[in-house]
């Protein structure tokens, strides 16, 4: 049985409101309210310690398909990025 397709995949920033962290992920989802913040280590650390409601989630872009969204991924999240003392 195969996957069931989203309507909606987007590139997302989800900011830390106190600390100005912030961390970058895709996200596939029929429902764009649906109150996904991130599921990485610790951006979820992140959330448990400061809750939900310091933090805030921007869509940087919307791809066509789950495909497209990987590929933009592995484009944005480079060595620059990852040594950001900020980034998550």
């Amino acid at each position: 049985m195969g996957r069931i397709q989203k309507q909606y995949h987007y590139i997302y920033k989800t900011i830390n409101l106190i600390n100005e962290k912030y961390y970058i992920g895709v996200h596939s989802t029929n429902n764009l309210d649906d109150g996904y913040l991130g599921s990485g280590y610790r951006i979820r650390r992140s959330i448990k310690k400061y809750g939900e409601n310091n933090h805030k989630k921007i869509i940087l872009d919307f791809l066509p398909d789950r495909s497209s969204l990987k590929e933009r991924e592995k484009e944005l999240i480079n060595e620059n990025l990852l040594t950001d003392p900020l980034c998550m």
